[in-house]
């Protein structure tokens, strides 16, 4: 079995790590109703953005472009519960 080296792990800059990590993050503070998970989306899906960009993936490009679009208008129309993140 092959080793896994780190220019496959990197091969896109890190961006599709980025994103999965910043996405779960999203989901974890939408999940305890906290404001700040919408903040985490925005970024995570400018990384799957940037990742559909360079592999040159129109479907990835729209869909990000649109999550991205729907957690800014989470975050503004929020309500917060809680204070902070």
């Amino acid at each position: 079995m092959e080793k896994v080296r780190m220019d496959r792990l990197l091969k896109y800059y890190g961006a599709d790590w980025i994103g999965m990590v910043l996405i779960l993050l999203s989901i974890y503070y939408v999940g305890k109703q906290r404001r700040c998970g919408f903040i985490y989306g925005v970024f995570g899906c400018s990384a799957w953005l940037a990742f559909g960009l360079m592999t040159e993936s129109v479907a990835s490009v729209l869909a990000n472009s649109t999550y991205m679009v729907l957690n800014f208008n989470g975050y503004r129309k929020w309500k917060a519960k809680a204070p902070g993140c």
